[in-house]
């Protein structure tokens, strides 16, 4: 008996909707045999050495009370220079260098520098303010490094200034109002920075009052130097 050809492709039709079903049942079968997951993450932090300076007596140079009648008139007036310690202290061995930024700059009185008792030679670059009274500026004061007095991890290094790579031995210790100048050490006789724990050294100050005729004397006049000292890192 002939087939009837819509039987044929009603059974052929059925045949692949079978077929397309037992596939989609087999591909859902092995869905729900996948694996669960969870994520590893690796972390932690990569620091640099932390070096932290420090003053003796909290980093206060304090003059006490200055008498009127002390102060010349027509000519500036030098104090006794005075003495604070130093001391950078670092997790481990860096090469650091140091700077001094002046925080009342603009109150520095020009041409000051001359009368110190110490580096006359000198100018306005190392001249940081005493800040002002009455407004008038009161004078200036200078930083300088002792040599002489710098132990590195027991050692007794060369101290050295610069900028970008370029180093020189120092010889008198100053610092630069502006910062620009790093001060850093290096074993003596080298101009290379070197690595040390621990430095220590003395930071001699030595203000200079104007003449008594530019100040206002009629109030108490409060000297106001302020810098800041940073660890630059070499």
């Amino acid at each position: 008996m002939p087939m009837n050809p819509s039987n044929v492709n009603k059974g052929t039709i059925m045949k692949n909707v079978i077929a397309f079903a037992a596939l989609a049942a087999a591909l859902a079968s092995t869905s729900s045999f996948a694996a669960s997951t969870t994520e590893l993450k690796v972390t932690g932090v990569i620091k640099p050495v932390a070096c932290t300076p420090s003053f003796s007596g909290g980093g206060v140079v304090d003059y006490g009370t200055i008498p009127t009648q002390s102060l010349k008139a027509d000519a500036p007036t030098a104090l006794a220079e005075k003495s604070v310690s130093l001391t950078i202290s670092c997790d481990s061995a860096a090469k650091v260098g140091y700077r001094a930024v002046d925080n009342r700059q603009a109150s520095a009185v020009k041409g000051l520098v001359a009368v110190a008792a110490t580096h006359k030679d000198i100018g306005d670059l190392a001249a940081f303010g005493l800040g002002t009274a009455g407004g008038k500026n009161i004078g200036i004061y200078t930083l300088r490094i002792d040599p002489a007095s710098v132990s590195a991890d027991g050692t007794t290094p060369d101290s050295l200034y610069g900028e970008a790579g370029r180093w020189i031995k120092s010889t008198n210790g100053l610092f630069g109002v502006s910062g620009s100048y790093i001060k850093a050490f290096a074993p003596s006789g080298s101009t290379v920075p070197a690595a040390y724990k621990t430095i220590t050294a003395t930071l001699n100050v030595e203000a200079i009052i104007d003449k008594a005729s530019n100040l206002s004397l009629t109030q108490d006049i409060l000297l106001d130097g302020s810098a800041t000292i940073e660890v630059v890192y070499l």
